[in-house]
């Protein structure tokens, strides 16, 4: 067998059954002796052998096994507005601990403590959790306390005080616990008060503790004590921005899409111009559509806009395509608009078209009762009583025609 044969056929040997000279042929071979072709093979033998190593610890380092110490992995996760807020955690049980919790001595030290992998000072805050980092993630830009933080990830840590607590979001957030905590990394840090808990958590937890249309609490709680911190969300703007991009996007081919997005925008009274020209677009648009629901979604974009002729021009069409309960709600929204006598007009219209009937009658007595007109008021509000569909409905109007009696409008 040749030298290059002979170094091959050893090395493709586990190294333990190897003796003492094998071994040494192989650590001291010398790759210079060898042929270009045979140098080339055993170089690629070399890497492969390599390669198949890093693949083996690589795909050890990856198994799917419970986490460290019996702390479970865990996640929560809620939107504000559009904007998903999501936190990533282990959680440690208290374990009869209670009381040997928080504190210097304890579990997580009061401040920073000396566990950092960096210094060997007080240096090191608490992970705010166990194991890995804790992580939290904005899909949006945030208030946090008041104050701006970017979209991304953070690592989560606490500075605990009995006092005050120190949250701090760090543009670390793939570490190893505190150990390796940086404060060049910060990205923000707020200052906020610990509320005492009345019941023990047994097993730390983060929660949504309180949700508005704009913002929400999230609270860190463990033991007998809770965390919170404020998140606010520019909304209106994030929605906005989301709807700009998708009414250039294949969405806009959707004529009930373009009426959800200006919609929304009529609602909260803001970005109205824009609206409307998404409003347009879904009745006159590519795949646009006209319905009752898309031209008195228009009409709408008018109204807010004070183009009231406009407005009447819209939905004049929009009545021929009406039935009975879309000309009342349409009733009900000129009475919040002041447009009195244009709210009795329309009812007027919808009698003759659909007869002498409940929902008629009762709508009537909202516009006469908004005109002041408390007699035909209660007129229509009787016959609509002689109509009542059932017991409830009778008691409801019974109370309606108590307060016309005595002179107080309805609609308020």
């Amino acid at each position: 067998m040749g030298k290059f044969q002979k170094t091959m056929a050893l090395a493709g040997r586990p190294n333990m059954i190897l003796n003492t000279e094998e071994k040494k042929e192989i650590e001291f071979v010398n790759i210079n002796s060898f042929t270009n072709t045979e140098n080339d093979c055993y170089m690629k033998y070399i890497f492969l052998a390599t390669a198949t190593i890093l693949f083996t610890i690589s795909s050890l380092a990856q198994m799917d096994v419970p986490s460290v110490g019996g702390n479970p992995r865990a996640s929560v996760s809620e939107e504000v507005g559009i904007t998903s807020i999501t936190i990533k955690y282990s959680r440690p049980d208290v374990n009869k601990r209670e009381g040997k919790i928080y504190g210097d001595g304890n579990v997580v030290t009061y401040g920073f403590s000396t566990t950092s992998f960096l210094t060997n000072k007080p240096t090191a805050p608490w992970r705010a959790g166990a194991n890995d980092n804790t992580t939290i993630t904005f899909e949006h830009d945030v208030k946090v306390e008041g104050k701006d933080l970017k979209a991304g990830t953070y690592g989560l840590h606490m500075a605990m005080g009995a006092d005050n607590v120190t949250i701090i979001f760090s543009n670390q957030s793939e570490a190893w616990g505190s150990f390796y905590y940086d404060e060049k990394y910060d990205a923000l840090r707020v200052n906020v008060k610990p509320v005492s808990l009345d019941k023990s958590v047994e097993w730390l937890k983060y929660e949504f503790i309180e949700h508005k249309e704009k913002s929400c609490v999230i609270a860190m709680q463990w033991e007998k004590l809770s965390v919170p911190f404020k998140v606010e969300v520019d909304v209106d703007n994030i929605v906005i921005a989301r709807l700009r991009e998708q009414t250039t996007s294949q969405k806009n081919f959707n004529s009930t899409n373009m009426i959800q997005g200006s919609s929304y925008c009529f609602n909260k009274n803001i970005n109205l111009e824009e609206a409307l020209g998404w409003a347009q677009r879904a009745v006159t648009g590519f795949n646009g559509q006209k319905s009752y629901v898309s031209l008195r979604n228009l009409a709408t974009g008018y109204e807010k806009l004070n183009r009231l002729t406009q407005a009447d021009s819209v939905m004049t069409e929009a009545l021929t395509m009406a039935n009975m309960n879309q000309y009342v709600g349409y009733s009900r929204a000129l009475i919040t608009q002041k447009r009195n006598d244009k709210s009795l007009e329309i009812l007027q219209t919808a009698k003759t078209k659909f007869g002498d009937v409940f929902a008629v009658n009762n709508a009537m007595a909202f516009a006469y009762s908004a005109k002041g007109d408390f007699a035909n008021a209660i007129k229509v509000a009787e016959k609509a009583m002689s109509q009542a569909p059932n017991d409830a409905t009778k008691k409801s109007l019974e109370v309606q025609i108590a307060k016309l009696k005595e002179g107080k409008d309805i609609n308020q």
